[in-house]
């Protein structure tokens, strides 16, 4: 037989039948008796397990419950517990004087369990009476009425009662209402909050006013509040009188006799003109228009007065509540004022109206006056004066032309910070070199006629050490033999032509003035128009200040005239005119003047010597200085208005003789220098535009 592939056959199972049986089942019926015996047995069954898988729960009522149920599912009472199957319980319960309670509650699996409920009280009523006295009341600060009264329905607590009642002392207290559905009662007694006073006046029948209140006629006994009490007595034409009276609870008090006094009578003054002064009896009063009261039945004398007025005195005397309105007049008091004006033929004019040219002496009156003076070309003058009745007075005035008038618009003298100072130099035309055939002259001292149109400011001396070296500090020209030339009181020198313009403008800056100068490709170039900064003077500025120190604004004539030196004409010059090469100083000078004596080896202290006509010093010796121009030997322009030197030059021009300055040529008005670099021998002084943008 081949082998059984277990893979490929498969067993077929063999049907089973099972063998048929005749079953004979007999139906039978349950007796009552087995139903009512398994019944029995079942609820045996259940309350067994209910008492096994129930849980002990115990309910606590505070205080104890008057009555009680709980409901749940097979709930069982064991005792003072309940047996409950878990889940959720229904309490109610009642309890005299407080609310039910109608609770829920959920039974867990714990084996013993423990519930507190407690009953709220029932709210209670509160019967408030004052006596016969009624009182508004609050209670928690909520207004309940008016005693007697009862507030029902007031939770069981402690509660805040408020108290209050005309007249008397207010009362805050509290009351612990028990509640429970009870009342209670509480009865205050008010304390009265007032004194009595008594008052009488002189005359009678004065009403009396308590706080605004019109109590009533005097005599009277009145009731009033403690506390500080405001009183007023009065009485149709008297004088009304007020107390102040410290009132006090259950006091009484009796006012002396009130006096009235009548009552004052009113004056009102007007015065034409307003503003016047008002005494009466010698006591100040204001000024008109003015109202004052005066005591009745008293004569009052009144001085009614004002500045350039004559003064009004009037009588008066008023009855009780009389009114009086003065009306015054015052006059005028006068002046004697003489007009002294140049020139004669000039309009005069007071507060505006013309006065006639043959009236030179006029009568005014005493209080301020504008005066007006004009005249076609000159400008116009306008002053106050006040004249004086006991005092003659007399107006000069001269009269300015209108250019003189500009130039007076520019002070004479300015200061800068650090106490330097420059003048005020007037315009002029003036002449620039020397003639060809001139002694000492030089090839470079070319002639030009100069015209400076506008007034221009000039430092009146060299710029010092000190105040160069607010500017740099470390500048340090050095000594010259054994002389210090950084002593602070001595003229800076050393200094290039850009250090002098650099510090220009750094003046300009500390001054919160414009700049002069602005750089230019790395050169220092004067702007155009002109600002008002400092800056080096013109080559003309600076001989128009020194050699034509003397000639007036505007003034041409024969400028030519003027002398060749500083002093004249001619070698030596006087002894201590200027600081020059004089025997002090043979080593270092080129050149000594003979005969002549500064006592200075260096430089002197700047301003040491004799001013000018102008006031500007050393100009002549000291330091030779820094001007704007360019140098140049070019011999055009030949004349030129507001010249500031050529356009072109690599150096600048240096003007004026030094302490080493000795020969005849270098002693001139006329000598000029040159350089760019600084020296022992050079320093500078500031000038500045008198107004801005003058010249272009």
């Amino acid at each position: 037989m081949p082998p059984i592939d277990p893979l490929q056959d498969t067993l077929e199972p063999t049907p089973f039948e099972a063998p048929k049986q005749a079953v004979d089942i007999k139906a039978r019926r349950l007796s009552p008796r087995r139903v009512v015996t398994l019944l029995l047995a079942a609820f045996i069954a259940m309350t067994a397990w209910h008492l096994f898988t129930a849980k002990a729960v115990l309910i606590v009522f505070t205080p104890p419950a008057e009555s009680e149920s709980v409901s749940g599912w097979l709930t069982l009472p064991l005792g003072e517990r309940y047996l409950v199957r878990p889940g959720d319980l229904t309490v109610e319960a009642d309890a005299k004087g407080y609310y039910p309670i109608d609770a829920r509650l959920t039974v867990s699996f714990d084996p013993d369990q423990r519930f507190a409920l407690a009953f709220e009280k029932l709210p209670g009523h509160l019967r408030l009476t004052t006596g016969d006295i009624p009182a508004e009341v609050e209670i928690d600060g909520e207004s309940v009425g008016t005693t007697p009264l009862t507030v029902s329905d007031l939770s069981a607590g402690e509660h805040r009662v408020s108290i209050t009642a005309d007249w008397y002392v207010p009362i805050q207290t509290t009351v612990e209402i028990l509640g429970l559905d009870q009342s209670q009662d509480l009865a205050l007694a008010l304390t009265p909050a007032w004194g009595t006073v008594s008052l009488s006046s002189q005359p009678t029948e004065a009403r009396l006013i308590a706080d605004g209140e019109d109590l009533g006629p005097l005599p009277t006994t009145v009731r009033l509040l403690e506390g500080t009490r405001t009183l007023l007595i009065s009485k149709a034409g008297y004088q009304s009188q007020r107390l102040d009276l410290a009132i006090k609870r259950g006091t009484s008090i009796t006012v002396p006799e009130v006096t009235l006094a009548p009552a004052n009578g009113a004056v009102t003054l007007n015065s034409a003109p307003a503003g016047a002064l008002v005494t009466a009896n010698g006591v100040y009063l204001g000024v008109t228009p003015l109202q004052h009261s005066l005591s009745p039945n008293r004569t009052y004398d009144f001085l009614v007065s004002k500045s350039g007025f004559e003064p009004v005195t009037r009588s008066l005397q008023l009855a009780p509540t009389e009114t009086v309105t003065l009306n015054l007049t015052l006059a005028p008091r006068l002046g004697t004022v003489t007009f002294d004006i140049a020139p004669k033929q000039a309009s005069i004019r007071i507060n505006g109206v013309l006065q006639s040219a043959k009236n030179t002496t006029m009568r005014l009156p005493t209080t301020p006056q504008t005066i007006e003076i004009s005249q076609d070309g000159f400008a116009t003058i306008t002053q106050t004066i006040t004249p004086d009745a006991d005092f003659p007075k007399t107006l000069k005035i001269n009269l300015l032309t209108l250019a003189e008038a500009e130039l007076a618009q520019f002070p004479e003298t300015i200061e800068v910070k650090g106490g330097y100072r420059l003048q005020r130099i007037l315009p002029a035309t003036i002449e620039l070199g020397a003639a060809r055939r001139d002694r000492g002259g030089r090839s470079n001292e070319i002639q030009r006629l100069i015209t400076l149109t506008q007034p221009y400011y000039l430092g009146t001396t060299e710029v010092t050490n000190a105040q160069y070296q607010a500017f740099d500090a470390g500048h340090n020209p050095g000594v010259l033999g054994r002389t210090l030339l950084t002593a602070q009181e001595r003229p800076v020198v050393g200094v290039s032509w850009d250090q002098a313009v650099a510090f220009c403008n750094w003046l300009s800056d500390q001054e919160g003035l414009p700049r002069a100068y602005t750089s230019v490709n790395g050169h220092y170039e004067l702007i155009t128009p002109r600002t008002l900064g400092y800056r080096l003077p013109t080559e003309a500025e600076w001989s128009r200040a020194g050699r034509y120190a003397d000639i007036a604004a505007g003034a041409q004539g024969d400028i030519t005239s003027r002398s060749r030196f500083a002093w004249g004409d001619d070698l030596p010059p006087p002894s201590d005119f200027a600081n020059l090469a004089d025997e002090t100083a043979t080593g270092f000078a080129p050149n000594i003047i003979p005969n002549f004596r500064d006592r200075f080896r260096g430089p002197a202290p700047a301003g040491h010597f004799k001013a000018n006509a102008l006031g500007l010093f050393d100009l002549t010796g000291n330091v030779s200085e820094w001007v704007h121009d360019r140098f140049s030997t070019n011999r055009t322009p030949s004349a030129a208005t507001d010249w500031t030197g050529p356009n072109e030059g690599a150096v600048r021009v240096i003007r004026g003789s030094s302490y080493l300055s000795g020969s005849f040529s270098t002693l001139r008005w006329a000598y000029r220098d040159s350089g760019l670099e600084g020296r022992q021998d050079v320093g500078f002084r500031l000038a500045k535009n008198a107004a801005p943008g003058a010249v272009e």
